[in-house]
Protein backbone atom coordinates (compact mmCIF):
# COMPACT_ATOMS: atom_id res chain seq x y z
CA UNK A 1 0.00 0.00 0.00
CA UNK A 2 1.56 3.56 -1.08
CA UNK A 3 1.20 5.69 1.89
CA UNK A 4 0.17 9.21 1.05
CA UNK A 5 0.42 12.76 3.07
CA UNK A 6 -1.17 15.59 1.84
CA UNK A 7 0.11 19.06 1.86
CA UNK A 8 -2.12 22.24 1.79
CA UNK A 9 -2.90 25.18 3.44
CA UNK A 10 -6.54 25.16 2.85
CA UNK A 11 -8.51 22.47 5.06
CA UNK A 12 -11.31 22.43 2.74
CA UNK A 13 -9.04 21.26 -0.31
CA UNK A 14 -7.19 18.65 2.21
CA UNK A 15 -10.46 16.99 2.85
CA UNK A 16 -12.07 17.43 -0.77
CA UNK A 17 -8.96 15.96 -1.70
CA UNK A 18 -8.49 12.89 1.00
CA UNK A 19 -12.26 11.76 0.43
CA UNK A 20 -13.02 12.39 -3.57
CA UNK A 21 -10.05 10.88 -4.87
CA UNK A 22 -10.29 6.64 -5.09
CA UNK A 23 -6.98 6.12 -3.66
CA UNK A 24 -7.91 2.44 -2.14
CA UNK A 25 -8.51 2.04 -5.49
CA UNK A 26 -5.18 2.73 -6.62
CA UNK A 27 -3.51 0.67 -3.92
CA UNK A 28 -2.60 3.85 -2.05
CA UNK A 29 -3.67 5.26 1.89
CA UNK A 30 -4.06 8.72 2.88
CA UNK A 31 -1.85 8.71 6.25
CA UNK A 32 -1.77 11.95 7.16
CA UNK A 33 -2.57 15.65 6.31
CA UNK A 34 -0.55 19.29 7.20
CA UNK A 35 -1.20 22.62 6.61
CA UNK A 36 2.54 23.95 5.52
CA UNK A 37 5.93 22.57 4.53
CA UNK A 38 7.11 23.11 7.99
CA UNK A 39 4.27 20.69 9.66
CA UNK A 40 4.67 18.41 6.90
CA UNK A 41 8.53 17.67 7.74
CA UNK A 42 7.54 16.91 11.18
CA UNK A 43 5.03 14.54 9.85
CA UNK A 44 7.76 13.02 7.67
CA UNK A 45 10.31 12.49 10.76
CA UNK A 46 7.97 10.42 12.33
CA UNK A 47 6.14 8.60 9.78
CA UNK A 48 6.51 6.64 6.32
CA UNK A 49 5.44 8.40 3.47
CA UNK A 50 5.81 6.80 -0.21
CA UNK A 51 4.00 9.81 -1.82
CA UNK A 52 4.00 13.65 -1.18
CA UNK A 53 1.10 15.60 -2.42
CA UNK A 54 1.81 19.25 -2.02
CA UNK A 55 0.26 22.64 -2.74
CA UNK A 56 3.09 25.27 -4.08
CA UNK A 57 2.14 28.38 -1.94
CA UNK A 58 1.64 27.90 1.30
CA UNK A 59 2.52 29.96 4.73
CA UNK A 60 5.68 29.12 7.38
CA UNK A 61 7.50 27.20 4.37
CA UNK A 62 6.34 26.79 0.85
CA UNK A 63 5.75 23.68 -1.47
CA UNK A 64 9.03 24.38 -3.12
CA UNK A 65 10.83 25.07 -0.01
CA UNK A 66 8.85 21.83 1.01
CA UNK A 67 10.41 19.93 -2.10
CA UNK A 68 14.04 20.87 -1.67
CA UNK A 69 14.35 19.51 1.48
CA UNK A 70 12.52 16.01 0.89
CA UNK A 71 14.37 15.69 -2.27
CA UNK A 72 17.58 15.80 0.22
CA UNK A 73 16.36 14.45 3.33
CA UNK A 74 13.71 11.54 1.69
CA UNK A 75 15.18 11.34 -1.89
CA UNK A 76 12.72 8.01 -2.31
CA UNK A 77 9.64 10.33 -1.50
CA UNK A 78 7.53 10.34 -5.09
CA UNK A 79 6.05 14.17 -4.93
CA UNK A 80 3.15 15.09 -7.37
CA UNK A 81 2.53 18.86 -7.23
CA UNK A 82 -0.96 20.17 -6.90
CA UNK A 83 -1.16 23.54 -8.60
CA UNK A 84 -3.48 26.51 -9.78
CA UNK A 85 -0.45 27.52 -12.39
CA UNK A 86 -0.27 25.19 -15.74
CA UNK A 87 2.52 27.81 -17.18
CA UNK A 88 4.91 25.51 -18.76
CA UNK A 89 8.18 27.34 -17.35
CA UNK A 90 6.51 27.15 -14.22
CA UNK A 91 5.67 23.39 -14.06
CA UNK A 92 9.43 22.46 -15.53
CA UNK A 93 11.13 24.00 -12.32
CA UNK A 94 8.98 21.72 -10.20
CA UNK A 95 9.67 18.61 -11.99
CA UNK A 96 13.35 20.00 -11.59
CA UNK A 97 13.19 19.77 -8.39
CA UNK A 98 11.88 16.20 -8.28
CA UNK A 99 7.96 16.56 -8.99
CA UNK A 100 6.80 13.27 -10.79
CA UNK A 101 4.05 14.85 -12.16
CA UNK A 102 1.72 17.67 -11.05
CA UNK A 103 -2.28 17.81 -10.96
CA UNK A 104 -4.14 21.19 -11.79
CA UNK A 105 -6.50 22.03 -9.59
CA UNK A 106 -8.90 22.29 -12.72
CA UNK A 107 -8.94 18.70 -13.43
CA UNK A 108 -10.25 17.96 -9.55
CA UNK A 109 -12.97 20.00 -10.97
CA UNK A 110 -14.28 17.91 -13.68
CA UNK A 111 -14.77 14.80 -12.11
CA UNK A 112 -11.52 13.15 -14.02
CA UNK A 113 -10.25 11.52 -10.88
CA UNK A 114 -9.62 8.05 -12.41
CA UNK A 115 -7.44 9.69 -15.25
CA UNK A 116 -5.27 11.70 -12.53
CA UNK A 117 -4.92 8.58 -10.38
CA UNK A 118 -3.83 6.26 -12.94
CA UNK A 119 -1.52 8.69 -14.67
CA UNK A 120 0.15 9.35 -10.89
CA UNK A 121 0.49 5.55 -10.20
CA UNK A 122 1.87 4.70 -13.68
CA UNK A 123 4.46 7.40 -12.91
CA UNK A 124 4.95 6.25 -9.55
CA UNK A 125 5.99 2.49 -11.50
CA UNK A 126 8.09 4.42 -13.58
CA UNK A 127 10.34 5.61 -10.70
CA UNK A 128 10.23 2.48 -9.16
CA UNK A 129 11.54 0.69 -11.96
CA UNK A 130 14.28 3.44 -13.24
CA UNK A 131 15.97 3.65 -9.48
CA UNK A 132 15.61 -0.37 -9.23
CA UNK A 133 19.30 -0.35 -9.96
CA UNK A 134 21.59 0.88 -12.69
CA UNK A 135 20.45 -0.12 -16.15
CA UNK A 136 22.82 -1.80 -17.96
CA UNK A 137 21.36 -1.81 -21.48
CA UNK A 138 21.72 -5.18 -23.36
CA UNK A 139 21.93 -5.30 -27.95
CA UNK A 140 18.42 -6.53 -27.59
CA UNK A 141 17.07 -3.80 -25.66
CA UNK A 142 18.45 -0.81 -27.66
CA UNK A 143 17.32 -2.58 -31.12
CA UNK A 144 14.28 -1.80 -29.80
CA UNK A 145 12.58 -5.48 -29.45
CA UNK A 146 10.55 -4.96 -26.07
CA UNK A 147 11.30 -8.24 -24.08
CA UNK A 148 8.62 -7.65 -22.22
CA UNK A 149 6.30 -8.88 -24.51
CA UNK A 150 7.91 -11.91 -26.10
CA UNK A 151 9.25 -13.71 -23.28
CA UNK A 152 7.06 -17.00 -22.13
CA UNK A 153 6.62 -19.07 -19.28
CA UNK A 154 9.80 -20.32 -17.74
CA UNK A 155 11.89 -17.86 -19.61
CA UNK A 156 11.77 -15.16 -17.39
CA UNK A 157 13.66 -12.17 -18.69
CA UNK A 158 16.83 -10.86 -16.89
CA UNK A 159 16.50 -8.24 -14.38
CA UNK A 160 18.76 -6.01 -16.48
CA UNK A 161 16.04 -6.42 -19.75
CA UNK A 162 13.07 -5.86 -17.20
CA UNK A 163 14.75 -2.40 -15.98
CA UNK A 164 15.59 -1.74 -19.99
CA UNK A 165 12.06 -2.10 -21.38
CA UNK A 166 10.92 0.28 -18.11
CA UNK A 167 13.42 3.01 -19.28
CA UNK A 168 12.92 2.89 -23.32
CA UNK A 169 11.37 5.40 -25.26
CA UNK A 170 8.94 3.37 -26.96
CA UNK A 171 6.78 4.41 -29.96
CA UNK A 172 3.35 7.50 -29.20
CA UNK A 173 0.62 5.28 -28.90
CA UNK A 174 -2.00 7.59 -30.42
CA UNK A 175 -5.18 8.57 -28.14
CA UNK A 176 -7.52 7.09 -30.43
CA UNK A 177 -6.43 4.19 -29.88
CA UNK A 178 -5.98 4.33 -26.08
CA UNK A 179 -9.44 5.69 -26.12
CA UNK A 180 -10.64 2.62 -27.82
CA UNK A 181 -9.29 0.00 -25.62
CA UNK A 182 -10.39 2.41 -22.51
CA UNK A 183 -13.70 2.22 -24.24
CA UNK A 184 -14.05 -2.01 -25.05
CA UNK A 185 -12.60 -2.56 -21.38
CA UNK A 186 -15.16 -0.38 -19.57
CA UNK A 187 -17.65 -1.73 -21.81
CA UNK A 188 -17.97 -5.65 -20.48
CA UNK A 189 -18.60 -7.06 -23.79
CA UNK A 190 -15.18 -8.84 -23.27
CA UNK A 191 -16.38 -10.67 -19.74
CA UNK A 192 -19.12 -12.55 -21.77
CA UNK A 193 -17.77 -13.09 -24.75
CA UNK A 194 -14.53 -14.77 -26.11
CA UNK A 195 -14.56 -13.48 -29.33
CA UNK A 196 -14.21 -10.13 -27.68
CA UNK A 197 -11.50 -10.60 -24.91
CA UNK A 198 -9.37 -12.35 -27.68
CA UNK A 199 -9.82 -9.25 -29.51
CA UNK A 200 -9.16 -6.94 -26.46
CA UNK A 201 -6.01 -8.46 -25.56
CA UNK A 202 -4.62 -8.52 -29.01
CA UNK A 203 -4.97 -4.99 -29.34
CA UNK A 204 -3.96 -4.28 -25.89
CA UNK A 205 -0.75 -6.24 -26.93
CA UNK A 206 -0.16 -4.64 -30.30
CA UNK A 207 -0.66 -1.05 -28.61
CA UNK A 208 3.03 -2.33 -27.04
CA UNK A 209 2.45 0.28 -23.81
CA UNK A 210 5.56 0.06 -21.50
CA UNK A 211 5.46 -2.28 -18.77
CA UNK A 212 4.26 1.29 -16.23
CA UNK A 213 1.82 2.27 -18.59
CA UNK A 214 0.84 -0.11 -19.32
CA UNK A 215 0.13 -0.99 -15.52
CA UNK A 216 -1.03 3.01 -15.30
CA UNK A 217 -3.29 2.13 -18.43
CA UNK A 218 -4.90 -0.96 -16.44
CA UNK A 219 -5.92 0.93 -12.75
CA UNK A 220 -7.73 3.32 -14.79
CA UNK A 221 -9.93 0.46 -15.95
CA UNK A 222 -9.59 -1.01 -12.56
CA UNK A 223 -12.32 1.35 -10.28
CA UNK A 224 -15.23 0.64 -13.02
CA UNK A 225 -14.46 -3.05 -12.93
CA UNK A 226 -14.69 -2.90 -9.22
CA UNK A 227 -17.51 -0.58 -8.78
CA UNK A 228 -19.75 -4.30 -10.18
CA UNK A 229 -17.49 -6.41 -8.71
CA UNK A 230 -17.60 -5.07 -5.27
CA UNK A 231 -20.85 -4.18 -5.11
CA UNK A 232 -22.11 -8.03 -5.93
CA UNK A 233 -18.89 -9.23 -3.67
CA UNK A 234 -17.98 -6.93 -1.17
CA UNK A 235 -14.42 -7.06 -2.21
CA UNK A 236 -11.90 -6.02 -4.82
CA UNK A 237 -10.36 -7.29 -7.66
CA UNK A 238 -6.52 -6.26 -7.18
CA UNK A 239 -3.84 -4.85 -9.85
CA UNK A 240 -0.32 -6.58 -9.06
CA UNK A 241 2.02 -4.12 -8.28
CA UNK A 242 4.23 -4.70 -11.39
CA UNK A 243 4.39 -7.52 -14.48
CA UNK A 244 7.27 -8.60 -15.63
CA UNK A 245 6.36 -10.26 -18.77
CA UNK A 246 3.14 -9.72 -20.53
CA UNK A 247 2.23 -13.46 -20.00
CA UNK A 248 1.49 -12.52 -16.40
CA UNK A 249 -0.74 -9.17 -18.05
CA UNK A 250 -2.71 -11.99 -20.08
CA UNK A 251 -3.03 -15.06 -16.65
CA UNK A 252 -4.44 -11.72 -14.71
CA UNK A 253 -6.72 -10.55 -17.36
CA UNK A 254 -8.15 -14.16 -17.74
CA UNK A 255 -8.69 -14.29 -13.69
CA UNK A 256 -10.69 -11.27 -13.66
CA UNK A 257 -12.45 -12.06 -16.51
CA UNK A 258 -13.57 -15.26 -14.50
CA UNK A 259 -14.22 -13.27 -11.37
CA UNK A 260 -16.29 -10.51 -13.01
CA UNK A 261 -18.71 -13.26 -14.86
CA UNK A 262 -18.88 -15.19 -11.34
CA UNK A 263 -20.29 -12.22 -9.97
CA UNK A 264 -22.27 -10.92 -12.23
CA UNK A 265 -23.85 -14.02 -13.60
CA UNK A 266 -24.91 -17.27 -12.89
CA UNK A 267 -24.97 -20.56 -15.72
CA UNK A 268 -28.56 -20.43 -16.35
CA UNK A 269 -28.45 -16.93 -18.15
CA UNK A 270 -26.81 -16.18 -21.60
CA UNK A 271 -23.84 -14.83 -21.82
CA UNK A 272 -26.13 -11.62 -23.83
CA UNK A 273 -28.47 -11.44 -20.66
CA UNK A 274 -25.11 -11.27 -18.77
CA UNK A 275 -23.54 -8.46 -20.33
CA UNK A 276 -27.32 -6.59 -20.36
CA UNK A 277 -26.96 -6.68 -16.39
CA UNK A 278 -23.19 -5.99 -16.18
CA UNK A 279 -24.01 -3.05 -18.57
CA UNK A 280 -27.07 -1.70 -16.37
CA UNK A 281 -25.40 -2.08 -13.35
CA UNK A 282 -22.55 0.35 -14.61
CA UNK A 283 -24.80 2.52 -16.16
CA UNK A 284 -26.66 2.57 -12.30
CA UNK A 285 -23.49 3.67 -10.75
CA UNK A 286 -22.46 6.52 -13.13
CA UNK A 287 -25.79 8.08 -13.56
CA UNK A 288 -27.28 7.87 -10.12
CA UNK A 289 -27.36 11.06 -9.74
CA UNK A 290 -30.53 11.09 -12.20
CA UNK A 291 -33.57 9.52 -12.49
CA UNK A 292 -32.30 5.83 -12.69
CA UNK A 293 -35.94 3.35 -13.80
CA UNK A 294 -35.99 -0.13 -14.06
CA UNK A 295 -38.17 0.14 -17.05
CA UNK A 296 -35.77 2.78 -19.13
CA UNK A 297 -33.29 0.54 -18.32
CA UNK A 298 -34.48 -1.99 -19.48
CA UNK A 299 -35.08 -0.90 -23.01
CA UNK A 300 -31.27 0.47 -22.82
CA UNK A 301 -30.29 -2.80 -22.88
CA UNK A 302 -32.88 -4.38 -25.06
CA UNK A 303 -34.61 -6.72 -22.47
CA UNK A 304 -38.38 -6.33 -21.53
CA UNK A 305 -39.66 -4.84 -18.75
CA UNK A 306 -40.72 -8.44 -16.60
CA UNK A 307 -37.30 -10.65 -17.78
CA UNK A 308 -34.93 -7.61 -16.62
CA UNK A 309 -36.45 -7.71 -13.19
CA UNK A 310 -36.08 -11.19 -12.85
CA UNK A 311 -32.48 -11.38 -14.48
CA UNK A 312 -31.33 -8.80 -12.66
CA UNK A 313 -32.54 -10.32 -9.25
CA UNK A 314 -30.67 -13.29 -9.98
CA UNK A 315 -27.87 -12.21 -10.74
CA UNK A 316 -27.16 -9.09 -8.30
CA UNK A 317 -29.42 -10.44 -5.75
CA UNK A 318 -31.79 -8.16 -4.83
CA UNK A 319 -33.80 -5.93 -6.96
CA UNK A 320 -33.45 -3.52 -8.89
CA UNK A 321 -34.87 -0.61 -7.15
CA UNK A 322 -33.09 -1.74 -3.91
CA UNK A 323 -29.87 -1.79 -5.43
CA UNK A 324 -30.45 1.42 -6.31
CA UNK A 325 -31.48 2.78 -2.61
CA UNK A 326 -28.45 0.76 -1.42
CA UNK A 327 -25.72 2.17 -3.96
CA UNK A 328 -27.33 5.83 -3.56
CA UNK A 329 -27.31 5.76 0.48
CA UNK A 330 -23.28 4.66 0.45
CA UNK A 331 -22.66 7.08 -1.73
CA UNK A 332 -24.88 9.83 0.63
CA UNK A 333 -22.60 8.48 3.48
CA UNK A 334 -19.33 9.06 1.43
CA UNK A 335 -20.39 13.06 1.20
CA UNK A 336 -21.18 12.91 4.84
CA UNK A 337 -18.36 11.60 6.41
CA UNK A 338 -15.94 13.35 3.92
CA UNK A 339 -17.17 16.65 2.74
CA UNK A 340 -19.08 19.29 4.16
CA UNK A 341 -21.24 20.02 1.38
CA UNK A 342 -25.24 20.54 2.67
CA UNK A 343 -27.90 18.21 2.61
CA UNK A 344 -29.59 20.09 -0.54
CA UNK A 345 -26.81 19.52 -2.99
CA UNK A 346 -26.13 15.69 -1.41
CA UNK A 347 -29.45 14.55 -1.96
CA UNK A 348 -29.68 16.41 -5.41
CA UNK A 349 -26.02 14.59 -6.05
CA UNK A 350 -27.18 11.20 -5.17
CA UNK A 351 -30.27 11.48 -7.14
CA UNK A 352 -33.16 12.92 -4.73
CA UNK A 353 -34.67 15.64 -5.60
CA UNK A 354 -36.96 16.06 -2.22
CA UNK A 355 -34.47 16.29 0.54
CA UNK A 356 -37.10 15.38 2.82
CA UNK A 357 -37.83 12.24 1.09
CA UNK A 358 -33.94 11.93 1.10
CA UNK A 359 -33.90 12.31 4.49
CA UNK A 360 -36.70 9.63 5.01
CA UNK A 361 -35.14 6.80 2.73
CA UNK A 362 -31.63 7.59 4.65
CA UNK A 363 -33.34 7.44 8.02
CA UNK A 364 -34.81 3.89 7.24
CA UNK A 365 -31.81 2.30 5.93
CA UNK A 366 -29.31 3.95 8.73
CA UNK A 367 -31.84 4.17 11.58
CA UNK A 368 -30.23 7.58 11.23
CA UNK A 369 -31.14 11.00 9.85
CA UNK A 370 -28.16 12.54 7.60
CA UNK A 371 -27.30 15.19 10.09
CA UNK A 372 -27.01 12.98 12.94
CA UNK A 373 -25.20 10.59 10.38
CA UNK A 374 -22.37 13.27 10.17
CA UNK A 375 -22.53 14.31 13.34
CA UNK A 376 -21.70 10.76 14.77
CA UNK A 377 -19.12 9.61 12.27
CA UNK A 378 -17.15 12.91 12.61
CA UNK A 379 -17.03 13.03 16.07
CA UNK A 380 -15.91 9.04 16.29
CA UNK A 381 -13.13 10.35 13.54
Amino acid sequence: MIKVLIVDDDNLVRKGLRSMLPWLEYNMEVVGEAKNGEKALDFLAEQQVDLLLTDLAMPVMSGMELMRVVRRQYPRISIVVLTLHQDFEYIQDCLRLGAIDYIAKVELETDSYDEVMGRISARIQEEKMKNAAPVNLTAEAVSGNNSFYTVIPGQMPTNEVIRDTASLSMPTVSMDLLTGLKKSGQSLGWVHKESEFVRFLESLKGAALPPARLTGFLNTLLPGWNRIYASVTGQQIELPETFVAWFEVEEWLNNTRQSLAAAIGKPQYSEEVKECIARAVQAMHEEMANPVIASEMAKRVNMSRSYFSQCFKDMVGMTFNDYLRTIRMDKAKEYLQYTQKNMQWISEHTGYTDQKYFSRVFYEKTGMLPSEYRQSVQAGG
